[in-house]
């Protein structure tokens, strides 16, 4: 059951944090992944680098992200940043349609005695 358990929470949190990541990037701009992560974090979303990494890069293969290397005026190293592209924000209000229907479903099932 345990095994089960997980394969579903990973197909759920790949979507979810999908929809998390065009919100959080439409709504501030270009970040760079651990900026990201503390976004999430700060609302108690937690996400590892390993997980977050691999599905950005799916994202912008998909179109739904484009990104740049951001060069640091002083010191530091290049970072990869990324940004919502046209086709992420054309997609995005039907995602957050879709899951508040789904979630309202959900609600509505839970009610049912």
């Amino acid at each position: 059951m345990e095994e089960d358990y997980k394969k579903w929470l990973s197909q759920f949190r790949k979507g979810y944090i999908e929809l998390c990541t065009l919100i959080t990037l439409k709504n501030s701009g270009a970040l760079h992944g651990v900026a990201l992560i503390k976004a999430f974090e700060e609302v108690e979303l937690s996400i590892n680098e390993g997980t977050l990494y691999p599905l950005l890069n799916r994202m912008e293969q998909n179109g739904w992200l484009e990104s740049s290397w951001n060069m640091p005026k002083t010191s530091g190293h290049p970072k990869r940043e990324y940004k919502i592209s046209e086709k992420g924000g054309k997609i995005l209000p039907r995602l957050i349609e879709t899951y508040d229907s789904h979630n309202k479903s959900l609600e509505k099932l839970k009610e049912i005695r």
